[in-house]
């Protein structure tokens, strides 16, 4: 599946760090619901009036999310498969430049779920 494919199906992304703070605005101005992983809490990213990121602490874990989008270093790719990708059903892990992994390479194949590597989520998404 090619990543306009993949955007076009998406309707939710868990964020798993992001190099800036343009990854959740572009995704949530493209019209996603956009959650963002923190260790032991989850949250949903709003923009409020003035257009300034807002994150908003939930209860529990978001039921399910089509994309977990990682910039996180190579060592904890098996980590977040485990913690995020399988347990919230994602179809799709998508690595951030200059994040690549062969461990998440492995795991994609392993447990079934696409994997992007090397393309900028928010410059996909503009």
């Amino acid at each position: 599946m090619n990543t306009s494919e993949i955007l076009r199906t998406a309707k939710s992304i868990l964020l798993v760090d992001w190099a800036s703070p343009e990854v959740p605005r572009s995704l949530v101005q493209a019209g996603f619901t956009v959650f963002c992983a923190s260790p032991g809490r989850y949250s949903v990213v709003e923009l409020n009036e003035t257009g300034s990121l807002v994150f908003r602490r939930l209860n529990e874990s978001p039921s399910h999310v089509d994309i977990v989008n990682v910039f996180r270093p190579e060592n904890e790719h098996e980590g977040i498969v485990a913690q995020h990708v399988i347990p919230l059903g994602a179809k799709v892990m998508w690595l951030q430049p200059s994040v690549g992994s062969a461990t998440a390479r492995r795991l994609s194949l392993e447990h079934g779920f696409d994997l992007v590597e090397g393309v900028d989520i928010a410059g996909a998404v503009r």
